[in-house]
Order: C-alpha cells, then sequence, then structure tokens
C-alpha cells in the first residue's frame, strides 16, 4: 500500500532518472487491475478480444496519466530546481505515451462500442486525473473525502472491462463496482489509521492522539456489515462471503490500534497483506457471480 499521504495516489512525482514515470506503489496498481480483471472475468470469462485489448490499454494510460501531469505542474511552481529539465523530459514522454495510447485506445472502443457510453467513462476517467492532480498539488490527501474519490476512479476499471466485453452496462456492471470500492475503502481507511497512530506515536510533544481515520474506519466497517447483513436477510447471504476474510482482517487491526499494538508491521509488509486479502476478495467475487448469476 502506499505510503505517506497517497494511500490511494501513485507515485509521488517526485526525483526520478527512469526513462518512464512509473507508479510506485502497489496498493493502486491493485485497485485499478484487479477490479478490471475480475468484471472481464464475470462478464465473460472466455473471451479476449480487441474491445478489451483496447479497454486495458486506456485504463492503463489513464491511470499512468496522473503522475507526468503532476510533475510537470510541480515543475511549473517551482522551476528554479536543477533536476527540472531531466524531469521535464521524462514527464513530456510519459505524457505523450499516455495521450498517444489513450488516443489509440479511444479510437478503438468508439468504433466498437456504444460510443455515448464510451464518451461519458472517458470523461469522467480524465476528470477523475485532473481532479486527482488538484489534491496532490494542494496536499489533501488526508482529507478523507479524497480518498474515497481517488478509490471510485481507481475501482471504476471495472466498467470499463465490463463494457468491453459485454458491449453494454447494466446493474451486474455497477454492483460489481459498488462491491470492489466498498472493500478498497475498508482497506484504505484501515491503513490511514495505522498512518495515523504511528506519526502520533513519533512526535516528541504529547498530543492527542488523531482518530480522524479510526473512527472513519470503524464506521465504515459497521455500515458495510449492517448493508451486508440486511442482504442476508433477504436471501443474497452468498454476497457476504468476499467480505469476511478482508472484514475480519481489518476488524483485528483497528481492535490492535485501539491499545496502541499491532504498529510494529511495516508498511511495505502491510501493503502486500491488504493486497493478499484483495486477491482473495476478487477471486471469491468472480466465483460467486459466476456461479450464481452468470448461466
Amino acid at each position: 500500500m502506499p505510503k505517506g499521504d497517497a494511500i490511494t495516489s501513485h507515485s509521488s512525482a517526485g526525483p526520478s532518472r527512469s526513462w518512464l514515470l512509473l507508479p510506485r506503489e502497489h496498493g493502486a496498481w491493485g485497485m485499478v487491475s484487479l477490479p478490471f480483471l475480475a468484471a472481464a472475468a464475470i462478464a465473460d470469462g472466455n473471451q479476449f478480444s480487441l474491445p478489451v485489448a483496447a479497454a486495458s490499454l486506456a485504463v492503463l494510460s489513464a491511470f499512468l496519466l496522473r503522475d507526468p501531469l503532476l510533475l510537470l505542474r510541480r515543475i511549473r511552481r517551482d522551476p528554479g530546481r536543477l533536476e527540472n529539465s531531466l524531469q521535464r523530459v521524462i514527464a513530456w514522454r510519459s505524457l505523450l505515451l499516455c495521450l498517444g495510447g489513450l488516443a489509440v485506445s479511444g479510437t478503438i472502443l468508439l468504433l466498437t462500442l456504444p460510443p455515448v457510453v464510451v464518451l461519458g467513462l472517458g470523461a469522467a476517467g480524465i476528470g477523475l486525473v485532473i481532479v486527482s492532480v488538484q489534491i496532490a498539488v494542494e496536499r489533501i490527501q488526508r482529507e478523507i473525502s479524497s480518498q474515497m474519490l481517488s478509490v471510485a476512479g481507481l475501482t471504476g476499471s471495472c466498467l470499463v472491462a465490463y463494457l468491453a466485453v459485454r458491449g453494454r452496462l447494466d446493474w451486474l456492471a455497477f454492483a460489481i463496482w459498488t462491491m470492489s470500492a466498498a472493500h478498497s475503502v475498508g482497506s484504505v481507511l484501515v491503513v490511514r489509521a495505522r498512518l495515523e497512530r504511528i506519526v502520533s506515536q513519533r512526535r516528541s510533544a504529547p498530543e492527542p492522539v488523531p482518530t480522524r481515520f479510526y473512527r472513519s474506519a470503524i464506521a465504515w466497517q459497521a455500515a458495510l456489515a449492517s448493508l451486508l447483513a440486511v442482504l442476508a436477510l433477504t436471501g443474497h447471504a452468498w454476497l457476504l462471503l468476499p467480505f469476511l476474510l478482508p472484514g475480519a482482517l481489518h476488524v483485528w487491526e483497528l481492535w490492535q490500534f485501539r491499545f496502541g499494538e499491532g504498529l510494529q508491521l511495516s508498511m511495505h509488509r502491510v501493503g502486500w497483506l491488504q493486497l493478499a486479502t484483495s486477491l482473495l476478495f476478487y477471486s471469491l467475487l468472480v466465483f460467486l457471480f459466476r456461479s450464481h448469476l452468470i448461466p
């Protein structure tokens, strides 16, 4: 999972000597790729076509677009730094590749899928990228609303995958998106709550322990559990299964945070643990949707 202020963002777009700007955080990679793969598998697990390939390129290009835009924006705000010339070359190279990928994939999708839906998803995706850049520039990643918006944008990749396979969006596509976002928001809030406690422990001056993300994480888990209980009572108990292990892990972590325990685990390991639970979540999601809803 991401570190610092960018739990659901990509890289910090800082100094880099790589040929291409790539997001450094595997949490963001997981949040954009796993819903895409799950939706494609649920829509038709055996189909791989030109629209699916174009959808993959479009999602990847949009995902990579944020970092070069952010870096160019920061260079404009601080033009005196010595490494800016190299950074500018890398950023423009990355930006042009992303725009090229969007142009090619967008053309294919417009020719093979309903244009109005493609344009709507494309406009929403580009809009979220622009908002994400502004959030990073203004340094408001700590806002819960910005975290949830990032999750909604990243997990929205499932809509593009579903559209590419089925040729339309229906209630099932939005159900996959809703469940994906609900799972990812829970993970993000728990990780933010962990960082909240770690930062408070490192402060030399005694200050009240911040609890904003901790309380939000508890509220989210309670709301999600209540909603799933209602679904179970209406005869859809199978929808609970993907959430059981991630939910149990999150509740256990939050219980430890209450007593200041469980914080010694490195954020790198925490990220891989969250990614592993997400893999299980999406595997169960695909299996259950295909076994219950796909003839």
